[in-house]
Protein backbone atom coordinates (compact mmCIF):
# COMPACT_ATOMS: atom_id res chain seq x y z
CA UNK A 1 0.00 0.00 0.00
CA UNK A 2 1.66 3.45 -1.07
CA UNK A 3 1.70 6.44 1.19
CA UNK A 4 -1.22 7.46 -1.10
CA UNK A 5 -3.43 5.19 -0.53
CA UNK A 6 -2.66 5.07 2.82
CA UNK A 7 -4.04 9.20 2.77
CA UNK A 8 -7.03 8.76 0.98
CA UNK A 9 -7.71 6.02 4.07
CA UNK A 10 -7.27 8.25 6.68
CA UNK A 11 -9.28 10.91 5.02
CA UNK A 12 -12.37 9.15 4.44
CA UNK A 13 -11.88 7.70 7.78
CA UNK A 14 -11.39 11.16 9.64
CA UNK A 15 -14.95 12.49 7.54
CA UNK A 16 -17.13 9.14 8.48
CA UNK A 17 -15.70 9.60 12.03
CA UNK A 18 -16.99 13.63 12.34
CA UNK A 19 -20.27 12.95 10.28
CA UNK A 20 -21.10 10.24 12.94
CA UNK A 21 -20.66 12.74 15.66
CA UNK A 22 -22.45 15.38 13.84
CA UNK A 23 -25.35 12.69 13.97
CA UNK A 24 -25.73 11.77 17.12
CA UNK A 25 -25.44 15.48 18.19
CA UNK A 26 -28.44 16.38 15.96
CA UNK A 27 -30.37 13.77 17.72
CA UNK A 28 -28.91 14.10 21.24
CA UNK A 29 -30.42 18.44 20.84
CA UNK A 30 -33.84 16.67 19.41
CA UNK A 31 -34.31 14.58 22.66
CA UNK A 32 -33.44 17.01 24.66
CA UNK A 33 -36.06 19.70 23.17
CA UNK A 34 -38.95 17.33 22.88
CA UNK A 35 -39.27 17.46 26.86
CA UNK A 36 -39.16 21.47 26.83
CA UNK A 37 -41.53 21.35 23.98
CA UNK A 38 -43.78 19.00 26.21
CA UNK A 39 -43.68 21.37 29.10
CA UNK A 40 -43.97 24.90 27.44
CA UNK A 41 -47.68 22.79 25.52
CA UNK A 42 -48.48 21.77 29.46
CA UNK A 43 -47.84 25.21 30.62
CA UNK A 44 -49.85 26.77 28.05
CA UNK A 45 -52.58 24.32 28.66
CA UNK A 46 -52.70 25.58 32.15
CA UNK A 47 -52.34 28.96 31.68
CA UNK A 48 -55.72 28.89 29.52
CA UNK A 49 -58.35 31.41 30.69
CA UNK A 50 -61.02 29.32 30.29
CA UNK A 51 -64.16 29.20 27.34
CA UNK A 52 -65.71 31.63 25.47
CA UNK A 53 -70.20 30.68 25.60
CA UNK A 54 -72.63 32.74 24.82
CA UNK A 55 -76.23 33.11 26.93
CA UNK A 56 -79.11 34.43 24.79
CA UNK A 57 -82.17 36.38 26.40
CA UNK A 58 -85.11 36.69 24.37
CA UNK A 59 -87.46 39.95 24.42
CA UNK A 60 -90.08 37.65 25.89
CA UNK A 61 -88.51 37.05 28.99
CA UNK A 62 -88.77 40.42 30.31
CA UNK A 63 -91.40 41.43 32.68
CA UNK A 64 -92.84 45.11 33.41
CA UNK A 65 -92.07 47.21 36.65
CA UNK A 66 -95.53 48.06 36.44
CA UNK A 67 -98.67 46.19 35.51
CA UNK A 68 -100.43 49.03 33.91
CA UNK A 69 -97.93 49.48 31.27
CA UNK A 70 -99.28 48.89 28.10
CA UNK A 71 -97.07 46.59 26.11
CA UNK A 72 -97.17 43.66 23.59
CA UNK A 73 -94.87 40.25 22.93
CA UNK A 74 -94.97 39.25 19.34
CA UNK A 75 -93.88 35.85 19.70
CA UNK A 76 -93.34 35.07 15.67
CA UNK A 77 -91.04 37.71 15.57
CA UNK A 78 -89.82 37.28 19.32
CA UNK A 79 -90.35 41.20 19.77
CA UNK A 80 -91.44 43.37 23.44
CA UNK A 81 -92.78 46.51 22.28
CA UNK A 82 -94.84 49.33 23.33
CA UNK A 83 -98.42 49.44 22.26
CA UNK A 84 -99.42 52.85 23.70
CA UNK A 85 -99.06 55.76 20.95
CA UNK A 86 -98.80 58.12 23.41
CA UNK A 87 -95.49 59.68 24.62
CA UNK A 88 -96.26 59.82 28.31
CA UNK A 89 -93.57 58.05 30.40
CA UNK A 90 -93.30 58.88 34.38
CA UNK A 91 -92.63 56.41 37.83
CA UNK A 92 -91.33 53.34 35.87
CA UNK A 93 -94.20 53.29 32.74
CA UNK A 94 -91.74 51.94 30.40
CA UNK A 95 -89.41 49.40 32.23
CA UNK A 96 -89.39 46.18 31.93
CA UNK A 97 -86.68 43.61 33.62
CA UNK A 98 -85.35 39.85 33.17
CA UNK A 99 -83.73 38.30 36.05
CA UNK A 100 -80.15 36.18 35.07
CA UNK A 101 -78.99 33.18 36.10
CA UNK A 102 -75.11 33.01 35.69
CA UNK A 103 -72.67 30.78 36.39
CA UNK A 104 -71.19 31.28 39.58
CA UNK A 105 -67.28 32.64 38.98
CA UNK A 106 -67.65 33.05 35.14
CA UNK A 107 -66.48 36.43 33.95
CA UNK A 108 -69.19 38.59 31.78
CA UNK A 109 -66.76 39.85 29.16
CA UNK A 110 -69.75 41.32 26.88
CA UNK A 111 -73.21 42.74 25.74
CA UNK A 112 -75.17 43.38 22.61
CA UNK A 113 -78.13 43.66 21.71
CA UNK A 114 -80.75 43.35 19.34
CA UNK A 115 -84.24 44.84 17.96
CA UNK A 116 -85.62 47.68 15.55
CA UNK A 117 -86.23 51.25 16.05
CA UNK A 118 -88.25 53.20 13.99
CA UNK A 119 -88.99 56.12 16.10
CA UNK A 120 -86.79 58.93 16.03
CA UNK A 121 -87.69 60.55 19.67
CA UNK A 122 -87.54 57.25 21.25
CA UNK A 123 -84.76 54.33 22.35
CA UNK A 124 -84.29 51.23 22.90
CA UNK A 125 -81.84 51.39 26.03
CA UNK A 126 -80.44 48.49 27.99
CA UNK A 127 -78.71 48.40 31.30
CA UNK A 128 -77.37 45.00 32.93
CA UNK A 129 -76.97 45.53 36.38
CA UNK A 130 -75.49 43.83 39.91
CA UNK A 131 -77.55 44.37 43.16
CA UNK A 132 -76.07 43.52 46.57
CA UNK A 133 -78.01 40.98 48.22
CA UNK A 134 -77.65 42.64 51.70
CA UNK A 135 -77.89 46.41 50.96
CA UNK A 136 -80.83 47.99 48.34
CA UNK A 137 -77.75 49.05 46.15
CA UNK A 138 -77.30 48.58 42.42
CA UNK A 139 -74.24 48.56 39.93
CA UNK A 140 -74.95 49.88 35.99
CA UNK A 141 -72.27 46.98 34.65
CA UNK A 142 -73.28 48.04 31.10
CA UNK A 143 -75.10 50.12 29.35
CA UNK A 144 -76.27 50.08 25.15
CA UNK A 145 -78.96 51.81 23.34
CA UNK A 146 -80.23 51.86 19.94
CA UNK A 147 -79.74 55.36 18.88
CA UNK A 148 -76.26 54.79 18.26
CA UNK A 149 -76.67 52.82 15.16
CA UNK A 150 -79.81 53.93 14.37
CA UNK A 151 -80.68 53.01 11.00
CA UNK A 152 -84.99 53.86 10.41
CA UNK A 153 -85.09 49.96 11.69
CA UNK A 154 -83.54 46.47 12.39
CA UNK A 155 -80.19 47.24 14.54
CA UNK A 156 -77.45 45.30 16.45
CA UNK A 157 -75.79 47.47 19.09
CA UNK A 158 -72.23 47.78 19.19
CA UNK A 159 -70.37 44.92 21.65
CA UNK A 160 -69.81 46.42 24.74
CA UNK A 161 -66.87 45.15 26.75
CA UNK A 162 -66.98 44.47 29.97
CA UNK A 163 -63.47 44.60 32.30
CA UNK A 164 -62.92 41.95 34.98
CA UNK A 165 -66.37 41.35 36.05
CA UNK A 166 -66.41 38.49 37.90
CA UNK A 167 -70.20 36.82 38.59
CA UNK A 168 -70.65 36.27 42.23
CA UNK A 169 -73.62 34.76 43.43
CA UNK A 170 -72.43 34.81 47.23
CA UNK A 171 -73.15 38.50 47.41
CA UNK A 172 -74.96 39.74 44.20
CA UNK A 173 -78.16 38.91 41.71
CA UNK A 174 -78.22 39.98 38.19
CA UNK A 175 -80.45 41.07 35.99
CA UNK A 176 -81.50 43.30 32.87
CA UNK A 177 -82.90 46.41 32.78
CA UNK A 178 -84.83 47.61 29.70
CA UNK A 179 -85.81 51.52 29.27
CA UNK A 180 -88.38 51.55 26.10
CA UNK A 181 -89.26 55.11 25.24
CA UNK A 182 -89.11 53.86 21.36
CA UNK A 183 -92.63 53.74 19.71
CA UNK A 184 -94.09 52.89 16.17
CA UNK A 185 -93.36 48.97 15.87
CA UNK A 186 -90.16 49.40 17.96
CA UNK A 187 -88.84 47.17 20.34
CA UNK A 188 -86.41 44.91 21.67
CA UNK A 189 -85.73 40.96 19.92
CA UNK A 190 -82.69 39.79 22.13
CA UNK A 191 -79.86 39.92 24.21
CA UNK A 192 -76.94 38.35 23.89
CA UNK A 193 -74.06 38.07 26.93
CA UNK A 194 -70.60 36.58 26.80
CA UNK A 195 -69.55 34.37 29.48
CA UNK A 196 -65.98 32.64 30.04
CA UNK A 197 -65.89 29.97 32.09
CA UNK A 198 -63.63 28.32 34.07
CA UNK A 199 -61.59 31.27 33.73
CA UNK A 200 -60.29 31.30 37.81
CA UNK A 201 -60.92 34.02 38.72
CA UNK A 202 -59.14 35.79 41.57
CA UNK A 203 -61.40 35.79 45.31
CA UNK A 204 -61.40 38.57 47.29
CA UNK A 205 -58.65 39.73 49.82
CA UNK A 206 -57.59 37.71 52.43
CA UNK A 207 -59.15 38.77 55.95
CA UNK A 208 -57.54 41.75 58.01
CA UNK A 209 -58.51 42.84 61.63
CA UNK A 210 -59.53 46.16 63.22
CA UNK A 211 -59.47 46.79 66.81
CA UNK A 212 -60.96 49.78 69.15
CA UNK A 213 -58.67 49.91 72.08
CA UNK A 214 -56.84 51.73 74.79
CA UNK A 215 -57.65 56.03 73.35
CA UNK A 216 -58.52 54.32 70.38
CA UNK A 217 -62.30 55.49 69.28
CA UNK A 218 -62.06 55.06 64.89
CA UNK A 219 -60.49 52.47 62.76
CA UNK A 220 -60.01 53.63 59.11
CA UNK A 221 -60.15 51.07 56.46
CA UNK A 222 -57.23 50.94 53.96
CA UNK A 223 -59.54 51.11 50.88
CA UNK A 224 -58.10 54.20 48.14
CA UNK A 225 -61.59 54.44 46.03
CA UNK A 226 -65.30 52.93 46.20
CA UNK A 227 -65.08 49.13 47.42
CA UNK A 228 -67.04 46.27 48.62
CA UNK A 229 -66.09 45.58 51.91
CA UNK A 230 -67.37 42.61 54.70
CA UNK A 231 -66.88 43.55 58.22
CA UNK A 232 -67.36 41.50 61.00
CA UNK A 233 -67.11 41.99 64.55
CA UNK A 234 -65.82 39.11 67.49
CA UNK A 235 -67.73 38.43 70.57
CA UNK A 236 -69.04 42.08 72.24
CA UNK A 237 -71.07 39.98 74.94
CA UNK A 238 -68.44 41.65 77.32
CA UNK A 239 -69.90 45.30 76.32
CA UNK A 240 -73.22 45.97 79.08
CA UNK A 241 -75.62 46.55 75.96
CA UNK A 242 -76.04 47.46 72.69
CA UNK A 243 -75.55 51.14 72.69
CA UNK A 244 -71.43 50.13 73.67
CA UNK A 245 -71.14 48.22 70.24
CA UNK A 246 -68.89 49.40 67.63
CA UNK A 247 -70.66 50.81 64.27
CA UNK A 248 -69.51 51.65 60.64
CA UNK A 249 -69.63 55.02 59.39
CA UNK A 250 -69.76 55.08 55.43
CA UNK A 251 -68.68 58.18 53.70
CA UNK A 252 -69.08 60.15 56.59
CA UNK A 253 -72.64 59.87 56.28
CA UNK A 254 -74.18 56.44 56.68
CA UNK A 255 -74.04 54.54 59.84
CA UNK A 256 -74.55 50.87 59.79
CA UNK A 257 -74.35 49.11 63.25
CA UNK A 258 -72.20 45.82 64.33
CA UNK A 259 -73.36 43.19 66.27
CA UNK A 260 -72.08 40.38 67.91
CA UNK A 261 -70.34 37.57 66.47
CA UNK A 262 -72.43 39.01 62.97
CA UNK A 263 -70.80 39.93 59.77
CA UNK A 264 -72.32 42.77 57.29
CA UNK A 265 -71.42 43.73 53.98
CA UNK A 266 -71.14 47.43 52.70
CA UNK A 267 -69.96 50.19 49.82
CA UNK A 268 -68.14 52.70 50.17
CA UNK A 269 -65.31 55.11 49.19
CA UNK A 270 -64.74 56.24 53.35
CA UNK A 271 -65.15 53.42 55.75
CA UNK A 272 -64.57 54.03 59.10
CA UNK A 273 -65.76 51.36 62.26
CA UNK A 274 -66.26 53.89 65.35
CA UNK A 275 -67.19 53.29 69.38
CA UNK A 276 -68.95 55.80 71.37
CA UNK A 277 -66.47 57.68 74.29
CA UNK A 278 -66.60 55.75 77.25
CA UNK A 279 -67.34 52.60 75.88
CA UNK A 280 -65.35 49.09 75.88
CA UNK A 281 -63.13 47.83 73.35
CA UNK A 282 -63.96 45.14 70.60
CA UNK A 283 -62.32 43.68 67.60
CA UNK A 284 -63.12 42.01 64.73
CA UNK A 285 -61.57 41.10 60.72
CA UNK A 286 -62.59 43.21 57.39
CA UNK A 287 -62.24 41.77 53.92
CA UNK A 288 -62.37 44.03 50.67
CA UNK A 289 -64.86 42.09 48.23
CA UNK A 290 -64.25 44.48 45.44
Amino acid sequence: MNKRQMMLITVTSTFLTLTIIVGLMFLFSRAMAAPLAETANASLSQTTTGSLQYASISALAFEPIRQDIAYAKDVQGQMLSLTSQVRNFNANSNLFIAPLALPDRSELIGLTVFGQDFDNLGEVRLRLKRCNHSQAFCDILAETTSTTPYALGQFETTRVSLLNEIVDNRFYSYFLELDLTALGNSGLRSVRLEIVTGAGATGPSTEAQWSLTGNARSFLLPNTGMAQVRICANDLSHLPNVTHFPFIVIDDDQITPLSSGACVTIWGREIEIRRQLNTGPSSGTYQFLR
